[in-house]
């Protein structure tokens, strides 16, 4: 094992086998969402992360190591050579060389947050459609993309306490998402988290700082926030780039709109006096405008609408009205005619493509 550094309460942190793997150095308990060994225990030795990552990026085909989840997580301890009863984990696709780690202090509490993060291609929000079965024994189609997290609480925390870190924890994800504008792969909606993610909060029962609440009211709960949402953020960033310049374009905000290259391509063959230019040579211009902050932020103002008309507090007619008034807005910009009216019975969507093309 490779150590890597120590945690403010004295807990080991190694690399091993694609694995951070954390050992505790005191008595702790733990919270987890992990399928072996976990709920709410305080007999456990060791956590980890591992990462299937670069297995994936070599080509191999990823299979489970047992019928279920918990026998897959029993034969993932045994091989990186851990007590069976006395570990918890969780798996990720993401490479731990990316994980963030970060930490804060406040009135002589530190957490520290420790998160390896994908969303690009896993991207889901809280109710969405099922993508699989469990009751018919489909097969789950694992997709790379999984946000785990570890929470680190250096004070004594009750089970209720400490359960309830994970709340502020998964608000402070969602909150991470929300604020890149990241997108659902399964729905209009934007993403809430990834269909994979788990997260072990730990705390410290030998802290002589005894405390009773985790939520966004007190401090503990401002540390957790702060700290999960920057991991988040950071982490999003050093695995796939996501970061704010990243997001700050028409095309990853929209790609739940369905707005891509390819079918603004296609809404421009419509259009066009000659179409015959290729995607590939069309690619770059569009990059450039659909990166447009001032277009970016029109066209948001416009998406934002329909979400909100999606969930019904927005009406059709006020909708269209106030689309139409941005949509003229941009086109004034670009040179291109005004639009007067979007008949009720077409798609507000392809008119979002016209604005800018």
């Amino acid at each position: 094992m490779q150590e890597l550094f120590t945690t403010f309460s004295n807990d080991q942190v190694y690399f091993d086998q694609e694995s951070i793997i954390i050992h505790f150095n005191g008595h702790r308990n733990v919270v987890s969402t992990c399928n072996h060994n976990g709920g709410y225990r305080e007999d456990l030795e060791y956590i980890y992360n591992n990462s299937c990552g670069k297995r994936i990026e070599a080509g191999d085909i990823v299979m489970m190591k047992g019928d279920n989840m918990q026998e897959h997580y029993q034969a993932l301890t045994a091989e990186l050579g851990l007590p069976l009863n006395t570990t918890t984990g969780m798996c990720t696709a993401a490479l731990m060389e990316n994980m963030s780690v970060v930490s804060k202090s406040k009135e002589s509490i530190t957490v520290t947050a420790m998160v390896t993060a994908g969303i690009d291609i896993n991207g889901g929000r809280a109710g969405d459609p099922a993508q699989f079965n469990e009751f018919t024994n489909e097969p789950l189609d694992i997709r790379p993309g999984t946000i785990n997290i570890f929470l680190l609480i250096d004070a004594k925390l009750d089970a209720g306490t400490l359960t309830r870190s994970l709340i502020t924890a998964t608000e402070a994800k969602s909150a991470a998402l929300e604020e890149l504008m990241a997108n659902s792969l399964y729905s209009e909606g934007l993403a809430t988290g990834s269909g994979t993610d788990n997260i072990i909060a730990v705390g410290n029962l030998e802290s002589s700082i005894q405390l009773y609440n985790a939520g966004k009211h007190c401090i503990l709960g401002e540390l957790i926030g702060w700290t999960v949402k920057k991991a988040v953020q950071e982490a999003l960033e050093k695995q796939s780039g996501m970061n704010t310049s990243r997001q700050a374009s028409i095309l990853w905000q929209n790609k739940r709109y369905g707005i891509t290259e390819k079918i603004i391509y296609q809404c421009y063959q419509q259009l066009a006096d000659c179409p015959k230019t290729s995607l590939e040579a069309l690619s770059p211009q569009i990059k450039e405008i659909t990166s447009h902050n001032g277009l970016t932020g029109q066209i948001a103002a416009i998406t934002h609408l329909i979400d909100q008309n999606r969930w019904g507090l927005v009406t059709d007619n006020t909708l269209k009205e106030v689309a139409l008034k941005y949509l003229n807005i941009a086109r004034v910009d670009y040179d291109l005619p005004k639009i007067n009216d979007i008949n009720k019975n077409d798609s507000l969507y392809p008119f979002l493509l016209i604005s800018f093309v």
